[in-house]
This record gives structure tokens, sequence and C-alpha cells, in this order.
């Protein structure tokens, strides 16, 4: 029998990467997004070309909790098994103490926090039965903040905590780990300036790539099988500057 994923926030991006790294490696992918439907569409033709079953699941993570709902719901009409879960839908916005709203707060906590809650929740029971692992994306900006996305960082790291508190009662059944990348994709229209002076204080000298946290997903959910309760950096070494 395949094993199975489900990665949330997948249909561009990150997400896509790792729902095609996954698909290679033999996995059948369960993924969401919002408004991305063409580009799910594209990703389960392109998922299809491997030779695995791609189910794309329209939600919105920050309608809670109608969108986990919505996605436990689908998920169980396609799969009966669960393998690895990938908490990676997320929304980055900058906003520094004076722009912060109470709506931003709260829209970033139900995709960062309350979702991934959610979620573990819901499948953690089939996620036991496959002796399964739960990867969440958390970010280098949990311990290291920038104040002009304030609620943004704080958000990642309560879900860097939650990480933590998730393998410990989830062990030893289910693995739980996180990732916290560096820049593995600029912004679009990102200034140039910003990106030269962000790479001079990476010790690798240059930026991650979408590929490049596919790969680490990957490892973590089969390869790694004594790893738990770890947040991996993967930043080029930005992290000891």
């Amino acid at each position: 029998m395949n094993s199975v994923a489900l990665i949330t926030g997948a249909a561009k991006r990150v997400g896509r990467a790792i729902a095609l790294r996954l698909a290679r490696a033999g996995y059948d992918i369960a993924f969401t997004y919002n408004r991305s439907g063409d580009e799910a569409q594209s990703l389960i033709d392109e998922v299809a070309k491997l030779g695995r079953r791609g189910v794309g699941i329209s939600a919105d993570l920050t309608n809670l909790p109608g969108g986990t709902q919505t996605i436990a719901r689908e998920f169980r009409g396609a799969f009966n098994r669960l393998d690895t879960l990938v908490n990676n839908a997320s929304i980055y916005q900058a906003a520094d103490l004076s722009a912060t709203t109470l709506e931003l707060t709260r829209r970033l906590w139900a995709i960062h926090v309350e979702a991934p809650i959610l979620l573990c929740q819901e499948f953690a029971g089939m996620l036991k039965d496959s002796s399964g692992s739960i990867v969440n994306m958390v970010d280098l900006l949990a311990q290291r903040p920038w104040p002009q996305y304030l609620a943004y960082c704080a958000s990642k790291a309560a879900l860097g905590n939650l990480t933590l508190g998730l393998a410990r009662e989830l062990a030893p059944s289910v693995r739980v780990n996180g990732i916290a990348p560096g820049v593995v994709e600029w912004p679009p229209g990102f200034p140039e300036e910003q990106k030269e002076q962000y790479l001079r204080r990476v010790p690798l000298d240059r930026a991650g790539t979408p590929e490049d946290v596919a790969e680490l997903v990957w490892f973590l959910s089969r390869p790694g099988s004594y790893i738990t309760g770890q947040i991996v950096p993967l930043d080029g070494g930005r992290s000891i500057t």
C-alpha cells in the first residue's frame, strides 16, 4: 500500500516542491490550497505523471474550524491512511508594532498555530497507525525576530513550541519535527540591496531553494527515523552569524 502525505498550502512555492519530492519518493499526495486553483490542478497533473495520486483540497485555514473540517472530510473520503503531515501553509505579512492589528494577529495565529493543532488532533490516530511523522514549517525568524514582522515572528515561535510539545505527547508512535528556513525563495519584488545585505551574513553565500526544504522534509519523514522534537535550521549558516 502506498504511503500518503498531507501538505497544507502546497499549490505553489515551497509546498509544491515538498509535494513533488514526496511523490517521487512513492507517496500519494493530498494537499490544500486557498485561491490557487490553476496551480493546484497543475500540481495534480505533475503528481500523476510521477505515477502517484494527487488530491487537492480547497480550504481557508484562517477560517476555523471550518477549514480543517473540510480538510478532514475530503481527505478521509480519498484516503484511509496518513504517513506524513506537513503543516506548511503560511501568511508572510509585514507589520511593526504600530501597524499590528488584532485582526492580523488572529489570522496569523489561526494559520500558524490553531490549524496545525486541529489537524494534529484530527489525524493523530491515523499517524499512530502508520508510525508516521509530522513536519512543521517554522522559520529562522522565530528565534531572530524582525520587528517589522512582529506578529508573524511571534506566531512562528508558537509553532516551534507546539512542535516540541507534540513530539513529547505523540511519542513513541509519531515523530514530530520542525524546519526553520532562512530565505529559500525571495518574495516577489524583494529589493536587490536587501538581498545582498542578507547574503553577506550567510556563510554558504547563497539563498536556499524550495528543493532544499523538500529534501529535508523527505529526510525527516522517512530516513531520519530516530529524530523527534527538533527544529532544524535550514539557513546556510545564517543562524550562527
